[in-house]
């Protein structure tokens, strides 16, 4: 296995994502803030690609390529279970604003 493929495994196989069923028991508050982490994880890809360049690591734009693929697939997940959790309290909200009034 050449070197860039064993360190993305090593990152893949340290890496815990949460599936979108672990994930619909978040609340909205819990989601928002797992979306700015993984922002801020793709935000450090980049500064991590730029610092490997920096040490001649040539191959590592591959690997931070994958990783952020991996990271904006996740966030993505994250942002579809966030949306759904708001829309079901907004139609939560207006079901019993149409009961009250």
């Amino acid at each position: 296995m050449a070197k860039k493929e064993y360190f993305y495994e090593k990152w893949s196989s340290a890496v815990y994502t949460l599936s979108r069923e672990e994930l619909y028991y978040f609340g909205v508050l819990e989601l928002s803030k797992l979306i700015i982490s993984i922002e801020k994880a793709i935000s450090c890809a980049d500064d991590y690609r730029f610092l490997l360049l920096c040490f001649g690591e040539v191959d590592s734009s591959d690997i931070v390529d994958k990783i952020k693929k991996d990271l904006m697939g996740y966030l993505q997940r994250v942002k579809d279970v966030h949306r759904f959790k708001s829309n079901e309290i907004k139609r939560k909200e207006n079901f019993l604003k149409g009961v009250n009034s």
